[in-house]
């Protein structure tokens, strides 16, 4: 039989894959054997730190691709470079007995680590090297090198460095041994999983030569890589985390196992040792006990049952000072709004039958993410445990050393029917209730008890029941329940899309179906239903069931969306801009020599002050300047900063604002008016007339690319398109034909400036406000 031995083509490299060749052609000379050489990704990026090149398996890919095509039979590497998991379709055999596992310091001059000058110069390429280096000696300056050993050796001559590390077992292997300086014992620096141990990789299921490769494996050493390649398999990490872990066998037989881990900037390391005969157990332990010390908290949050407003103040608080969310499809997206920029989001999913991420790994993630960052929130609709798996998270958690907290949430099988005017109790007709799901762990229709359900006056909750509505209804009929007990199913309850369905258990399955009842969606049980007209307050907003598209500026959730959401209606927003602030810088003398200060737009004031503060000023340097605001928004938020506004006009837009200042200014008066870049001149037109007007350009609303989801044949789903300002007409609307706009609904406008751009867009149904505000484009709707 003949095998090729695929290998990296360093020096070191080929020194291993020959010890292998060689020991092979001793144990079975019947066989032939050739070696291959192989360029990886890690031999190819030598400019950059192996931290920043991004991948796993740097050194290691291109030869396991030819394992699994069969280019090649074997695959030689060293074990420390390898991912916690061989790649799908491959294995590694039985170790076979390593070299020298230790770090080593090569020293240009001093003798130790100890008689290093201060602030000495030390290269390594390993995160781990140079922290546990640093530990020991802070003044240290740890440079990056890369490359092969004899490049690293010429470096540190070249460079002038003091000292670099590098691994014991591959200068042995190149009898290279006289160049070590100091050998880093367990104790001084904890060497990475498996270092000194050759891996020696195959195809799964050659399962001969399998056999054959681990006749020449080492007992000891097999141990050892099971509990160091065990701890990194537990921990986790990847080039960016330091991790090391030391196994060795004590006389008594037993094993002992150093490890340590930390972040990526180094802030945060434990360390843990272990004692025992399971090398499994004990890597198990060490991750659990580093876990225990340096772990972030993870927060299980509900979010409550879809309206972001009834979640917890404690639950918003964890949100507002989350490092990472991960969340699911039923929390409301205004939630994820409230964290921080910087933190990072990562949707699970979680829809019925379509798990974006399975449960076990949402488990991991978890574990994951909170070694990585110190608040992680969990956020799941409704209520934590009721339904949503968060006790298997938390025990899971525990289970791996991870501190965890809950913050309970409201649940939709209470505020749903609450928001649908069924109260869950009420006295005199119900005076307890049921909450099941309809669902098993086998996603097949639970083991219910329906006789007992059947005989009690207590209100029935289902959740999860929609798809088996029908079956439901049966069962309850069968278990002998009056099959004109009243029904109701609730469709996306306690959100702006909330539906209603009202029937008996006799015709609910119909009743629901015509109705357009969709997931997620709750079945409610019992003579509490017939309470719902009487206490129904959310279904009758003067918007309920209306649906409007709102374009935006910004991040966020606007001030009109939430008015529109209050009174009921359906709100999709959409971006179309964001303000980007101009770095401009004044003088405090040429402040005093103006009048006039013109705003019109809150963020002309937040950027003008922006820029005010990072010249030094602060509003002393306004003492001679009389301000004017377009309206009472704007006028607000002058005074967040200490200004009242000397003068608002009656009539809150920019043609009312200059007719005004006619009266306010003479022509000697110098007028700086602070607006946007790319805005419309109008105003300046009018003003130029009567005074000598300066326009700065404080900020400039930049276009981002348009929400791709809200495209123009879905437009007519909306009952009306509300425009804040012209640019956004223009973004959503530019380029629209004669033939699509007559398809467009009703546009309201805020004021003339937003109209006159729908106009000249071609918009033939618009209304514009009485006055610019986004209560006054309330009142247009309520009409």
């Amino acid at each position: 039989m003949k095998y090729i031995i695929g290998t990296r083509g360093s020096k070191l490299a080929l020194v291993q894959a020959k010890y292998v060749q060689k020991k092979m052609k001793e144990a079975y000379p019947e066989d032939e054997y050739e070696l291959k050489i192989i360029s990886t990704k890690g031999d190819q990026i030598q400019d950059r730190p192996l931290n920043q090149i991004g991948a796993k398996g740097l050194f290691v890919k291109e030869i396991e691709d030819q394992i699994l095509n069969d280019q090649i039979q074997i695959g030689v590497h060293s074990m420390k470079d390898m991912p916690a998991y061989p790649e799908e379709g491959l294995c590694f055999t039985r170790a076979w007995k390593r070299e020298d596992p230790r770090d080593v310091l090569i020293l240009r001059e001093a003798k130790s680590l100890s008689s290093l000058r201060e602030h000495a110069v030390i290269g390594t390429g390993s995160k781990r090297r140079a922290f546990q280096l640093m530990a020991m000696r802070p003044d240290l300056q740890i440079v990056d090198i890369r490359g092969n050993v004899d490049t690293r050796l010429r470096k540190m001559q070249e460079q002038k460095l003091d000292g670099i590390v590098l691994a014991a077992a591959g200068l042995k292997r190149l009898g290279l041994e006289e160049v070590i300086t100091q050998y880093l014992d367990d104790e001084e620096m904890i060497h990475a999983p498996a270092q000194g141990i050759l891996a020696i990789e195959i195809k799964a299921d050659h399962t001969e030569l399998e056999r054959k490769l681990d006749v020449l494996a080492d007992p000891d050493t097999n141990e050892e890589a099971i509990a160091e390649r065990g701890f990194l398999a537990e921990i986790g990490g990847d080039c960016h985390i330091p991790v090391g872990a030391a196994c060795r066998k004590a006389e008594d037989g037993s094993f002992e196992l150093h490890a340590m881990y930390g972040n990526e900037d180094g802030s945060r390391i434990a360390f843990s040792h272990q004692k025992g005969n399971n090398p499994k157990e004990l890597a198990k332990c060490a991750a659990k006990e580093i876990r225990r010390k340096i772990a972030g908290n993870v927060a299980l949050v509900g979010a409550g049952p879809g309206d972001p407003g009834l979640i917890t103040r404690k639950g918003l608080e964890a949100i507002q000072k989350a490092d990472c969310i991960i969340y699911d499809r039923l929390a409301a997206p205004e939630l994820l709004a409230e964290a921080d920029p910087e933190c990072e989001r990562i949707y699970v999913g979680k829809e019925n039958h379509h798990h974006t991420m399975p449960q076990e790994r949402i488990n991991e993630l978890l574990v994951e993410k909170a070694m990585q960052y110190e608040h992680v929130v969990r956020l799941k609709g409704g209520d934590v445990y009721v339904f949503g798996r968060g006790g298997e998270e938390g025990i899971f958690l525990k289970e791996h050393g991870v501190p965890f907290t809950v913050i309970p949430g409201i649940t939709s099988a209470i505020a749903g029917p609450a928001y649908a005017g069924i109260p869950i109790t009420h006295r005199g007709i119900s005076n307890g209730f049921h909450v099941v799901t309809a669902h098993s762990r086998k996603d097949e229709l639970s083991d219910l008890d329906f006789a007992s359900m059947a005989k009690s006056k207590e209100t029935k909750v289902f959740l999860m029941g929609l798809s088996v509505l029908k079956t439901l209804m049966d069962k309850l009929m069968e278990a002998k329940m009056p099959s004109d007990t009243p029904v109701a199913v609730i469709s996306n309850a306690t959100c702006c899309a909330q539906k209603t369905s009202i029937g008996t258990i006799a015709d609910i399955a119909d009743k629901a179906k015509k109705d357009g009842i969709v997931s997620p969606a709750l079945i409610v049980v019992g003579d509490v239903v017939n309470l719902r007209d009487e206490l129904d307050f959310f279904e009758n907003g003067p918007l309920f069931g209306k649906h409007y598209l709102v374009p935006k500026i910004g991040t966020g959730e606007s001030k009109l969306t939430r008015l529109l959401k209050k009174q009921g209606a359906v709100v999709d927003e959409v971006t179309v801009g964001e303000i980007v602030s101009k770095q401009l810088t004044f003088r405090k003398e040429e402040l005093q020599s103006v009048d006039w200060m013109i705003f019109t737009s809150r963020n002309g004031v937040t950027s003008f002050f922006e820029s005010l503060y990072s010249s030094g000023l602060d509003t002393r340097a306004l003492g001679n300047v009389k301000i004017a605001a377009v309206g009472n928004a704007t006028a607000k938020v002058l005074k967040d900063y200490g200004i009242c506004a000397d003068f608002i006009p009656l009539q809150h837009d920019g043609t009312s604002l200059a007719e005004a200042m006619k009266e306010k200014v003479c022509d000697t008066d110098r007028i700086w008016y602070l607006k946007a870049e790319n805005a419309r001149d109008h105003l300046s037109e009018l003003l130029e007339q009567f005074c000598h007007i300066r326009a700065i350009d404080v900020y400039e609303n930049m276009t981002v690319p348009f929400d791709t989801k809200i495209k123009q044949q879905t437009y007519r789903q909306y009952d009306a398109l509300l425009f804040t300002c012209a640019s956004s007409a223009e973004r959503v609307l530019g380029g629209w034909k004669t033939d699509q706009l007559k398809e467009l609904p009703e546009c309201i406008s805020i004021g003339p400036q937003c109209t006159k751009a729908l106009k000249e867009l071609g918009v033939k149904h618009i209304r514009q406000a009485s006055d610019a505000g986004y209560e006054n484009m309330m009142d247009l709707l309520l009409e």
